[in-house]
This record gives structure tokens, C-alpha cells and sequence, in this order.
């Protein structure tokens, strides 16, 4: 997988008329355009034993553990990205819940779309998302505390950031 481009959105935009702070990212899948998530073994026991709170996600079932059936059923890996993205922010004590993933127009290219609470923290999620998914498909160790402690860092530092500027 390639991440082509990382873009936010801070108003009015294509993908929600409701939800304004959005990260839009370009991916191409690559080889994986060809593997939904059924096809690469053990993926989803993996998945599940990594992030077990992905199991709140209704996604488009409506129920709860809705997205982990997607994944057994087999879906594309910019959706996962998109879920793995948003699950690690609210791990983070981040507020949000708006995904999209759509396709770009072009064979294996994706838009995955999620909302962010902080704008360096939400890009940061994007690349995030993609090296768990990575490293979730390699069956390789993954430290999913260390990508959220991150989030939780950069969100503080910008807070205090933005705090310092208002007094001052």
C-alpha cells in the first residue's frame, strides 16, 4: 500500500455537510486492490485480538460488531484503514465517529475519509492506520499503546499550544 496524499478539511465539504473536520486521505491499495480481507489468512483473528474495541463499530450493518463481520465477509483494506484511523483516536480520548472510504476513480485507489478532533493528530492516525494494517497483514508485531500515546502527546501539545496563544 502507498499513502499518495494526506489532506484536512476544517469547513464546508464534499464528503459531509455535518461533519466539517475531516482527514482525506489518498490510497492506493496496490497488490491488496486483488486480496479483500477473507482472502489473507488470519487477518481477521488478528484484527480482533489487536483492537478488540473495533467491536462497538456498527458500520454499515447497523449492529454491533457490524464491522468485524465486514472483515469476515471480506472487505477492502481502505475500510479497515478507516476503522483502525478512527478507533485509535476515540483510544486517545479523541471525539469522533465519521468514516467514508470510497473509491478514487482509478483501479486500487482509495479515498479513506474520517474525522479528526486535532488536525496533526488525525494525519497522524492516517499513517498509523496504515502501518497497523500493515503489520496486521505481514502477521508482524504491532504496538497499538505506542500509536496512541502519540495521539494523545500531539493532541496535548496542540491544546497547550492554542492555550498559550489565547492568553497571550
Amino acid at each position: 500500500m502507498k499513502v499518495i496524499d494526506i489532506k484536512a478539511t476544517g469547513g464546508p465539504n464534499y464528503w459531509s455537510v455535518r461533519k466539517h473536520k475531516l482527514i482525506v486521505m489518498l490510497l492506493d491499495l496496490e497488490e491488496l486492490e486483488e486480496q479483500p480481507t477473507d482472502l489473507i489468512p488470519g487477518f481477521y483473528e488478528r484484527l480482533t485480538a489487536l483492537i478488540p474495541s473495533l467491536n462497538e463499530h456498527r458500520c454499515s450493518e447497523g449492529v454491533l460488531g457490524g464491522f468485524f463481520k465486514r472483515v469476515q465477509d471480506g472487505t477492502w483494506m481502505g475500510h479497515v484503514i478507516e476503522h483502525i484511523a478512527l478507533e485509535i483516536q476515540t483510544l486517545a480520548g479523541q471525539q469522533v465517529g465519521f468514516g467514508r472510504t470510497r473509491g478514487a476513480g482509478k483501479k486500487g485507489l482509495y479515498h479513506v475519509v474520517f474525522a479528526y478532533d486535532d488536525v496533526e493528530a488525525g494525519k497522524y492516525a492516517a499513517q498509523a492506520a496504515v502501518q497497523i494494517a500493515e503489520a496486521l497483514i505481514k502477521g508482524s508485531a504491532c504496538n497499538i499503546r505506542q500509536h496512541v500515546n502519540a495521539i494523545q502527546s500531539i493532541a496535548c501539545k496542540n491544546r497547550m499550544v492554542h492555550r498559550t496563544n489565547d492568553t497571550v
